[in-house]
């Protein structure tokens, strides 16, 4: 975790934590020192009290002594504690901002999450490894005797083992100490060591904790703590690295005020070489000096930024560092930019110098991209049997180049080729070539860089011709023209006819080329009709089209789809093209007692060839419509992308009247649907109580309206309607002071409209004049009476 920046603490489970702080103890950290290095990380104050805290609640630091209330995870005083840590690790923090510059080569070992460069603890230890005071050695014997020893060093550097005595091994490695403490118990009460019977295994147990102090151009010196295994990678990570201005070539580690080894990072990031990832020891001080000779690179080369390079490291070297060329770069010449001693200065470096070249502080090196153009290259095209580009030839001849392009094809065009040539100044021009002179006559024709020859094909300079065929084929479609091509062959290759398609009226429509235009009714199109029955053939010509007809008699079957209340619902066949609904019904098989037969619904869908952008262009201009007037008016909308409708019928009076207008003639794909019977009358509108209430045949319209509580004040009575269940409707009808109800059936709907402030109690003109002219009359009537 090299930022903590934007680190939650709460995200973590408690075994994440646990883990982090186990690792920390083992690579001898304290828990001062974890917590400033959780600040150099980053991790703001409020998070930094979140994990201690949590570190708290899963019994790995020691609780405060002092009681915390509910709702504080730490008390104030230990707030103080942690802020003044905090404090103290930010002051202790260097000065000045050493921010990582990614350009330098080597930088991402210490920026990058997947480089973590911890001290591994479980491993073997390592050849070399020198013991020291706190170390821990594990000691097993086995075989004649058993007993095993766990002898930790002392200050003084000595192990004590009962009954043997203390052993001198600080200083030594584990090899050196083994040996030691084989001889010192062989010759004491392990007598038996040395016949073989009891043997000794000795390893390396808790391992110690040492100070190791980083100095120089690292981007947190200081002096750290950390396992005896510790080697100088894993320091150089905990330290952060060099800074922009150190050095990662001669990074030195210093032991007993002599410079133990120089470490070169190159080696590691270029080779994998760990040789200088030694162990670290009680006192080592790593120093980072400044960088020497620091160079960049840029353009066409595999890894570009900046490279620190030694005083005995050429060019080549520098290519080594940044990965080489691209396949694309221009190896001869680089552009090399260097600073003199007053000002900037270029340098062109010839491929020749690479080895010799020695970089200098600053220098700038630009790898520039091949020429998207070629020296020696020409291309040859059209009817050759191998096109495409070629190596330019001294003395190279057309005729050479048709020889290496396999010679042309049979349908070359041989009178004539073009050559296509840029001028000296790039400007473009032709050149024409008989390939005949060329090939037949020895005619000698230079080729020049960069030429481009063009053989052309007969086809070139002619139409496609194309064959159309329409109709009750298998495959129609356009196809090649062929000479000596007939009718029967072209249908006979694209699978013949369809079952319904008319063999003995097959129509050839073609094209004349020499029409009397100066007559009106000229002739445009030869028609010719060819039965297939008779041997008579016809050859075909170019753009001939070819139309094959539906047989007379042949039609697909049409069906509809009756549901509902029937003994036998299902798809029905229509056997006449003429077929009514009663030559239907008569094959569904009766219907069922729940049937009601009073009324049948058809949905239709709409068959129509116009689109829903036609339907709407005629609606607009039938009913004077603005443009928008569609989107606004939901009604219109709904009528012009309409895709079916219902029919009403009433099957009594079909069946009864075969011959009647309710007895209609039946469409492929409508759905005629026989409702069930249910005897009731639903009541609803200006009424007190809307309802649903039993039919009662031998009642009229105002027994329903009494039943759901009668007409409120606002209900408009002479507007009253009855809707049948067929669709039809009927309402209450007023003459003088008379009113006629309409019939009330069973599944019909009493409606009860409400009337507006217009009409409320008030006659209309209409309604005024009529009963004036009524009256007139029985005046009339009752005068002539009395005569």
């Amino acid at each position: 975790m090299n930022d903590l920046s934007n680190a939650k603490i709460d995200s973590y489970s408690d075994d994440e934590i646990k883990s982090f702080y186990e690792k920390a103890m083992e690579s001898g950290m304290t828990e001062a020192q974890l917590y400033r290095l959780a600040v150099e990380k980053g991790l703001s104050n409020a998070e930094m009290i979140k994990l201690r805290n949590r570190l708290q609640t899963i019994n790995i630091v020691k609780k405060p002594a002092i009681n915390t209330d509910d709702n504080q995870s730490v008390t104030d005083g230990k707030k103080e504690e942690i802020q003044h840590a905090y404090d103290t690790a930010k002051k202790s923090l260097p000065k000045q901002s050493f921010e990582n510059d990614a350009e330098i080569f080597g930088s991402e070992l210490f920026t990058s999450n997947s480089l973590v460069f911890e001290p591994n603890l479980r491993i073997p230890t390592p050849a070399g490894y020198i013991l020291g005071p706190d170390d821990e050695i594990i000691v097993n014997v086995y075989g004649f005797s058993e007993k095993s020893y766990n002898l930790k060093v002392n200050e003084e550097g000595y192990i004590y083992i009962q009954n043997v005595g203390p052993i001198y091994v600080s200083g030594l490695s584990m090899d050196q100490a083994g040996e030691k403490i084989k001889a010192k118990m062989a010759s004491s009460i392990y007598k038996a060591i040395g016949s073989g019977q009891t043997k000794v295994q000795i390893s390396l147990g808790k391992i110690r904790s040492i100070r190791v102090t980083v100095i120089g151009e690292a981007k947190k010196p200081g002096t750290f703590t950390v396992s005896s295994l510790t080697t100088l990678y894993n320091i150089l990570y905990l330290c952060g690295g060099p800074t922009k201005m150190g050095t990662y070539r001669k990074i030195e580690l210093i032991r007993g005020n002599e410079v133990k080894r120089s470490a070169d990072l190159y080696s590691f990031l270029l080779k994998g070489n760990q040789k200088d990832n030694i162990l670290l020891q009680e006192g080592d001080v790593i120093r980072i000096p400044y960088y020497k000779t620091r160079v960049s690179i840029e353009g066409e080369v595999k890894r570009k930024g900046k490279f620190e390079v030694l005083d005995k490291e050429n060019f080549n070297d520098l290519l080594e560092f940044c990965g080489g060329f691209t396949d694309n770069a221009f190896k001869g010449s680089i552009s090399v930019e260097r600073i003199a001693e007053k000002e900037k200065t270029m340098l062109d470096l010839d491929a020749k110098d690479f080895d010799t070249f020695k970089p200098k502080g600053s220098d700038k090196y630009f790898i520039g991209k091949l020429l998207d153009r070629f020296e020696n290259r020409i291309i040859i095209s059209g009817s050759v049997f191998r096109p495409g580009p070629y190596q330019l030839t001294e003395g190279l001849t057309v005729k050479n180049l048709i020889e290496r392009a396999g010679g042309i094809t049979e349908d070359a065009y041989t009178v004539r080729a073009t050559i296509f040539r840029n001028n000296i100044d790039k400007t473009p021009t032709t050149l024409s070539v008989s390939i005949d002179s060329v090939l037949k006559y020895n005619q000698t024709v230079y080729l020049q860089k960069d030429d481009s020859i063009s053989v052309h094909s007969i086809f070139d300079f002619r139409d496609k011709y194309m064959i159309t065929v329409k109709g009750e084929v298998k495959k129609p479609g356009d196809y090649r023209w062929r000479e000596n091509l007939s009718v029967k062959d072209l249908l006979l290759s694209i699978g013949g006819l369809t079952d319904f398609g008319d063999s003995s009226k097959i129509e050839i429509s073609r094209r004349l080329k020499n029409a009397d235009v100066s007559k009106v009714n000229h002739t445009q199109t030869d028609i010719f009709i060819v039965n297939l029955a008779n041997n008579k053939d016809i050859l075909l010509q170019p753009y001939d089209i070819i139309s094959v007809k539906n047989l007379p008699g042949y039609a697909n079957q049409r069906n509809v789809l009756i549901l509902g209340e029937v003994l036998s619902p299902g798809q029905y066949s229509l056997s006449k093209s003429a077929d009514r609904i009663s030559d239907v019904f008569k094959r569904v098989g009766g219907f069922k007692a729940s049937a009601d037969t009073t009324s049948v619904k058809i949905r239709r869908y709409v068959q129509s060839e116009l689109s829903a952008e036609e339907r709407e262009a005629i609606f607009k201009r039938v009913y004077n419509l603005r443009q928008d007037s569609l989107s606004t008016n939901d009604r219109l909308k709904k009528d012009v992308y309409k895709t079916s409708f219902l029919i009403s019928i009433n099957l009594s009076e079909a069946m009864r009247h075969p011959d009647g207008p309710e007895n209609i003639t039946l469409e492929d794909g409508d759905i005629i649907t026989i409702d069930r019977n249910t005897s009731l009358v639903k009541v609803s509108g200006e009424v007190y109580f809307p309802t649903v209430v039993p039919y009662d045949g031998n009642v009229n319209l105002r027994y329903y309206i009494k039943r759901a509580g009668n007409y409120t004040g606002n209900a408009r009575k002479v507007g009253t309607m009855v809707i049948y269940p067929d669709g039809k409707v009927k309402i209450v009808k007023r003459f003088l002071f008379f009113k006629s109800y309409p019939k009330v059936t069973s599944r019909s709907e009493i409606f009860v409209p409400q009337k507006s402030v217009k009409n409320k109690a008030r006659m209309t003109t209409g309604e005024w004049a009529l009963l004036v002219s009524a009256l007139g009359i029985v005046a009339n009537v009752i005068i002539t009476s009395r005569k």
